[in-house]
């Protein structure tokens, strides 16, 4: 089959954009360019390729158009350093977990991004849904928790990110004043990132043997106010050492399950394609997280993950 590239630049900046409008606007064309380039397109391969929602997202049928689609824009990239002077078409987009992106991440990718005329955006999604992303052609890398490649993809390990649950000494002396047990977890509010956020709840699976846990908790979707929640007293939650050490060492949080060990191993996850740009992007992260990551390790029997 052989496609009009402008009409999987067209697919693209629909998915991407999430409307028929927005993408118009990138590609400095009319709505109803957009809406005749589309149709086209569906013509041409028989199939539906969006869901007309808001936003507007991709049919299956559509995955392996955008993985296509992105793919060669990046090699396009390589070969006509010009291209990326356009933000819409030199933006690389990558899934991460928001942990990794308010800690490691950006200090890992600052020599590379002062070395490569061109912007990112982050997905951010739960470590465990990232590489969905990077599966269906939405990124075209991902830092997830699963180790295993899907077809087409190549995966290297990280590192560990070690996560302990903590909240205000205030919060421990009203709600665990005898520490952390089924009845006080049961009404004492807990911190949630957000609604695919399954960390809190698998903590207390692991602590208390609470199979379905069902508590009370806030939704928190934003990094730095997780923390800001746990240290004026919202809650108890889980959150990366690194990012709750000083609060520890000052004694504004204290360590809610000291005697329990949480790793989360990280891998980056992206295509098998033949890239400068992504080799260098790949091992930016991987020195990166040597740097800021404990060794990823296979746990003992009856430790924490």
């Amino acid at each position: 089959m052989n496609i009009d590239f402008s009409l999987l630049e067209c697919l693209d900046a629909v998915v991407t954009e999430g409307s028929f409008d927005k993408a118009a606007q990138v590609l400095s064309i009319t709505q109803s360019a957009v809406s005749q380039r589309i149709r086209a397109l569906e013509q041409q391969v028989g199939l539906p390729l969006l869901f007309r929602t808001r936003p507007v997202r991709p049919t299956p049928a559509a995955q392996p158009l955008l993985r296509f689609a992105r793919q060669t824009r990046l090699l396009a990239m390589e070969v006509w350093p010009e291209v990326a002077s356009s933000v819409s078409q030199g933006q690389l987009r990558i899934a991460v977990n928001a942990d990794s992106l308010g800690t490691w991440v950006l200090p890992a990718l600052r020599e590379w991004m002062q070395s490569h005329a061109v912007t990112l955006e982050f997905v951010v999604d739960d470590q465990t849904l990232t590489q969905a992303r990077l599966r269906n052609g939405e990124v075209l890398g991902s830092i997830g928790s699963d180790p295993v490649a899907a077809k087409g993809f190549s995966s290297v390990p990280l590192g560990e990110m070690v996560y302990v649950c903590a909240a205000s000494p205030e919060f421990m002396q009203r709600h665990f004043p005898h520490g952390l047990n089924l009845n006080a977890a049961r009404s004492a509010p807990a911190l949630v990132f957000n609604r695919r956020d399954a960390l809190q709840a698998d903590h207390l699976t692991r602590c208390l043997g609470w199979r379905e846990p069902r508590f009370p908790h806030h939704f928190v979707p934003a990094f730095e106010a997780y923390l800001l929640a746990a240290i004026l007293g919202y809650g108890y939650g889980m959150m990366p050492l690194d990012q709750c050490q000083a609060a520890l060492d000052s004694g504004q949080l204290v360590n809610v399950t000291p005697d329990v060990v949480v790793r989360i191993p990280l891998y980056w996850h992206t295509w098998q394609l033949e890239s400068e740009l992504i080799s260098s992007l790949g091992k930016a992260l991987v020195a990166g997280a040597k740097q800021a990551l404990d060794p990823i390790h296979a746990p003992e029997p009856g430790q924490g993950n």
